[in-house]
């Protein structure tokens, strides 16, 4: 025995002298002194040129040869930092031989990965997940764990046949999927592969966890997959799936988790086949097209905790069985068609924490004491008392809407919520006092009751609160705010009530919603907002606001959304809002707002909305208007804007809606306009009006999503309407009540996705042209007012969607076509276009062989001197004939004898052919 110990001594003493002594490869620590050098050396701090490099934060070395083996930053470094760049690092790093792990996640590298990695024979593991990494993936066949998740990654996936985990989620790759053998965990969600899912994937046989959503896979699911036996996970979410769950599924005995969600899988038969699942722990296929009622056969799987079946189309009551389900914690119904009740054995859901049936139409039923959250929309107004309440104190998220609360004005709740929301519960009188009792609140939504009175001084001092929201009520009063409570206020919602008042000149330091529009609010914008550094949605329309903007306002540097529209606001409008880089949606419309309109707006590229109608602004359109690549809405429509419209607007492919009528414009349409490619789409998909929605940073975002949705003002057959919501088909151009000139295209019908054209009252020429007819989706068309001139289009008639025309006040010819639905319009579409003849014009349906010749239609320079010539043609064969009758007349005068022969024959003439002449004498 002791000899063997002094073997051990003599082997092991000197390995620990030659590590305390030597340390490591000096080579090695130069390399790793470099990457501390040309990034941040202060956040490497303990990598000092002297001391042991196998010591450093981060690095770890072989016992045996001192070479480094693991070079792990993450969790060593500031959360802050940023590397330079990322190719200043890999030439070092691959000077490592030894290395066997790397960890850099998440310390924002960028640049592309080098195919030296490949080199390194003794990588086994690589996590470079969270940076900026673009690029192609090199081969490295010595890993067997590669992590390079949430980067810019593109093009295909190189095959590494010793991988066993593969993270490539949330980047951008294409192509084909290598099918390799080893995988245990493979994770490809968020990128761009297509077509159908490849059947090669079920060769993985090793497979536990198989991630593929958020791609654009199409097609069925594979039934090979049926023979994974040991997949625990699938995920294949948020692409275009259709059919049905292969029946062989039912074999998947290890399947826990599927998730399905935002595809299209539809029928009765999909829930079905999921029921045959036995060993389902979590389901997810919200965002679908199923329909039928929930299967009874649901409640036989008994280890199921989460179910979500929520946006989809079933419907019927849900079945007892459900209360069978004892493993059962999370489950969502949401926004279905289903009625009824919910089961009394749902009472028996003891592991039941988060039940949503909220967009149903249920009635209220006795609920498990285990819930923490309730979403429900009840049906037909039910009246809720304290009693619906009586075992619910674990609530901590309500929400109930389409219900009437008759609660004591003394209740005292047993539970502490932290998420109030009673929507359109039709709740009279102020604010109930209960809510004060609920101290650890931090959002709460009264929207859309019948709420009267001030906004309680108790609930503004609520200092937990990260969200209020009382829009749609009859709250009055002043907007009073407690700055010194409400430092966690972020959204702030109180639009659409009564309040009155100057508006507050304090702001909460944190508040990145606020929205105050449809009050009657008075005063100035307070120059303190500037200080709002995380404002990210103002909203002070539809008040009594007067002044100025103060530029300091420009100093919000998050804006996303500003309306100011629909008040009282006067003077220019700042050049300093060039610098609101991040604005997507502008709205001053309807103020007092004078001056020409700042260029420097051109520098707000995010912009989608842009809305400065009914303004006394003047001066040019700026023809960096182009530079806004992303507009979609530009309504610029009742000012004093004059000058030619530029033809950079052609460059706005996303513009679905343009107005600049009653303007001062003058010269001709530009050709661009005509070309806009949003335009010339049907139907209107790819470039649907959607609602707007922040981009708010995950860190800072608030406590609900908020979308916003902007209103706009245009000519609707022949009317001035506002539009509360923007729906997808609203593709419009209105240039009407200004000075141009000019003919339009023979190509006019490119437009195809246009249901508005407003071209009146200008000084257009030319003739209408026949390529309109294929505007299929026109629904109002409105010339009048111009000099067009020549027929209208025969096939006009063919536009099934048109209700609303006017060819009225041109020099239009010819007969009216009749068919479609030509037939539906009054003679006020086609008044004061003198050889215009048909139905339905008064005295006209039957007068083409009465009707005058129209003027001939000038369409060129060589037509217009042929015309010339002929006018002097004409007048000097007028000047011809008139002096030989003048000759012939003298003649007749001075001879009586001639007198008589002349109207002696006159008389003959007039007998012979009219004989109701014959006892006339002349």
């Amino acid at each position: 025995m002791a000899s063997m110990t002094k073997l051990f001594l003599l082997g092991v003493i000197p390995l620990f002298l030659l590590r305390f002594c030597c340390g490591c490869i000096h080579s090695e620590r130069e390399a790793l002194l470099h990457i501390k050098n040309k990034s941040h050396p202060s956040y490497f701090y303990s990598w000092e040129n002297g001391t042991d490099c196998c010591d450093w934060n981060g690095i770890s070395c072989s016992n045996t040869t001192h070479h480094v083996v693991s070079v792990v930053l993450m969790g060593f470094l500031n959360p802050n930092l940023r590397l330079v760049e990322g190719g200043i690092i890999w030439p070092s790093l691959c000077t490592l031989t030894s290395l066997e792990t790397i960890d850099l996640s998440w310390i924002g590298i960028s640049g592309t990965l080098p195919p030296c990695l490949g080199n390194l024979s003794s990588l086994t593991y690589l996590y470079l997940s969270g940076n900026s990494l673009s690029g192609k993936i090199p081969s490295m066949s010595s890993l067997t764990h590669l992590d390079l998740r949430d980067n810019s990654l593109s093009g295909k996936i190189p095959s590494m046949s010793s991988l066993i985990q593969l993270d490539l989620s949330d980047n951008s790759l294409s192509g084909k999927i290598p099918s390799m053998s080893s995988l245990t965990h493979l994770d490809l969600s968020y990128n761009r592969f297509s077509g159908n899912i490849p059947v090669s994937l079920a060769n993985m046989s090793s497979l536990t966890y198989l991630g593929l959503s958020y791609n654009r896979f199409s097609g069925n699911i594979p039934v090979s997959f049926a023979n994974m036996s040991s997949l625990t996970y699938l995920g294949l979410s948020g692409n275009m799936l259709s059919g049905n769950i292969p029946l062989s599924f039912a074999n998947m005995s290890s399947l826990d988790v599927l998730t399905l969600n935002k595809n299209s899988f539809g029928g009765e038969t999909v829930l079905s086949t999921i029921c045959m699942l036995k060993s389902l722990g979590e389901v997810g296929i919200s965002n679908n097209h199923l329909s039928g009622i929930i299967p009874d056969s649901l409640g036989n799987i008994s280890s199921l905790r989460w179910f979500d079946v929520s946006y989809n189309a079933l419907s019927g009551s849900v079945p007892d069985s459900l209360g069978s389900m004892f493993s059962l914690g999370y489950l969502d119904l949401s926004y279905n068609q289903l009625n009824g009740t919910l089961p009394s054995s749902f009472s028996r859901l003891s592991s039941l924490w988060y039940l949503d049936a909220k967009g149903n139409a249920f009635a209220s039923s006795t609920l498990p004491s285990s819930l923490e959250y309730l979403y429900l929309t009840l049906n037909g107004h039910q009246i809720i008392s304290e009693a619906f309440f009586h075992n619910l104190s674990k609530l901590e998220g309500l929400s109930l809407s389409d219900c009437e609360l008759n609660i004591s004005p003394t209740w005292i709740p047993s539970f502490q919520l932290s998420t109030l929301h009673m929507k359109s519960c039709k709740t009279d009188g102020q604010i109930q006092s209960w809510i004060s009792t609920q101290f650890s609140l931090e959002e709460l939504q009264l929207a859309d009751n019948n709420l009267v009175g001030e906004i309680p001084s108790w609930l503004m001092d609520m200092s937990h609160l990260r969200s209020i929201n009382l829009t749609g009520n009859f709250l009055e009063g002043r907007l009073l705010l407690n700055t010194s409570a409400q430092k966690y206020l972020e959204v702030f919602d109180v639009s659409h009530n009564a309040l009155s008042g100057q508006l507050p000149s304090i702001w909460l330091p944190r508040i990145q919603i606020l929205l105050l529009n449809h009050n009657f609010l008075t005063g100035k914008i307070p120059p303190t907002l500037q200080f709002s550094s995380s404002l990210f949605m103002l909203d002070l329309a539809n008040n009594q606001l007067n002044g100025m903007i103060p530029q300091s306002l420009a100093n919000c540097s998050q804006l996303q959304m500003l309306n100011l529209g629909d008040n009282d606001f006067g003077g220019m409008i700042p050049y300093e809002f060039g610098g609101l880089s991040k604005l997507q949606s502008l709205v001053i419309k309807n103020n007092q707002f004078n001056g020409s309109f700042p260029p420097s707006i051109s520098n707000c590229t995010e912009l989608y909305f842009l809305d400065v109608g009914q303004n006394l602004l003047r001066g040019h359109i700026f023809k960096s208007i182009g530079n806004l690549s992303k507009l979609k809405v530009l309504a610029m429509r009742k000012n004093s804007f004059e000058g030619s419209i530029p033809a950079e607007i052609g460059q706005l492919k996303h513009l679905q809606i343009l107005d600049l009528s009653s303007n001062h414009l003058s010269g001709s349409i530009p050709r661009s306009i005509f070309n806009l490619q949003a335009m010339m789409t049907e139907p209107h998909q790819e470039f649907s009006m959607v609602q707007f929605r922040l981009d708010i940073p995950a860190a800072r975002a608030p406590p609900s999503s908020y979308t916003y949705e902007n209103g706009l003002n245009m000519d609707s057959k022949g009317r001035d309407e506002h539009y509360t919501y923007i729906f997808p088909n609203m593709v419009s151009i209105e240039l009407s009540n200004n000075q141009l000139n000019g003919d339009l295209p023979s190509d006019l019908g490119k437009l195809k996705g246009l249901n508005l054209l407003n071209l009146s009252m200008n000084n257009l020429n030319g003739v209408v042209p026949n390529s309109i007819v294929e505007m299929i989706w026109l629904e109002t068309l409105d010339l009048s007012t111009n000099n067009f001139s020549g027929p209208i289009p025969s096939d006009l008639g063919s536009l099934s969607y048109l209700g609303a025309l006017n060819f009225s006040n041109n020099n239009l010819s010819g007969n009216i076509p009749q068919g479609g639905h030509m037939t539906t319009f009054k003679k006020s579409s086609y008044l004061e276009n003198p050889y215009l003849w048909g139905c339905p014009l008064p005295k006209k349906c039957n007068w083409p062989e009465f009707a005058p010749a129209p003027p001939p239609v000038s369409t060129s320079i060589n037509e217009e001197k042929q015309s010339e010539e002929s006018v002097w043609y004409g007048i000097g064969l007028g000047l011809s004939y008139g002096a030989g009758f003048a000759a012939v007349v003298v003649f007749i005068v001075l001879r009586r004898k001639w007198q008589q022969k002349y109207f002696k024959g006159v008389d003959l003439v007039l007998k012979f052919f009219f004989p109701r002449f014959r006892n006339l004498t002349l």
